[in-house]
């Protein structure tokens, strides 16, 4: 009979932290940004290889549009069904590589909502060709603008929120022209 293996705690110990090691780097390679606590409490921000310049720069720019609004059963406001609207979303590289901007709206066949014709960029994060864009308005309610970004055009979707409740969703498309 084959006797199990027994680990003494100094093996033990560095099992457990090389499992702990392989943990958080590939959870930190399938994410832009991390946070990790260290001794003195604080938490530095780590980015992941990927996210550096490179992808950035295909998505640093004026990206010009418009949204429409969802209809049908599960739009929270009908009256808001096919609202458009022209968007521009600019992107530049910020002081840590990462990329902020601002967000502008403008009357297509409708108001903006709650007349939200500004607002700024908080968090974009890319993944190859796709991008994320947090938009912060000046009521509090935010909106993420996600899309696939195919010869300087991106075309995906919208989704706003406040207070955790969404409020709108639909389609957004944009072409970068700067």
């Amino acid at each position: 009979m084959i006797e199990p293996c027994r680990l003494g705690k100094a093996a033990a110990s560095t099992l457990s932290g090389v499992l702990l090691a392989v943990i958080f780097l590939g959870c930190s390679a399938s994410r832009s940004t991390e946070t990790a606590a260290t001794p003195g409490g604080q938490a530095p921000e780590v980015q992941a290889q990927n996210s550096a310049s490179p992808q950035q720069s295909d998505f640093a720019g004026v990206w010009q549009g418009t949204t429409v609004a969802n209809c049908g059963g599960n739009s929270p406001l009908p009256s808001r069904c096919n609202a458009l609207q022209n968007v521009t979303i600019t992107l530049i590289e910020g002081p840590k590589s990462n990329l902020i901007g601002k967000y502008s709206c403008a009357y297509g066949n409708m108001d903006c909502y709650h007349v939200n014709e500004t607002g700024k960029v908080i968090g974009v994060t890319l993944n190859g060709a796709r991008i994320n864009i947090r938009v912060m308005m000046p009521d509090g309610t935010s909106c993420i603008f996600t899309g696939l970004n195919v010869n300087r055009t991106i075309n995906g979707g919208y989704t706003c929120y406040a207070g955790g409740s969404l409020i709108e969703q639909g389609s957004w498309r944009a072409r970068r022209s700067y």
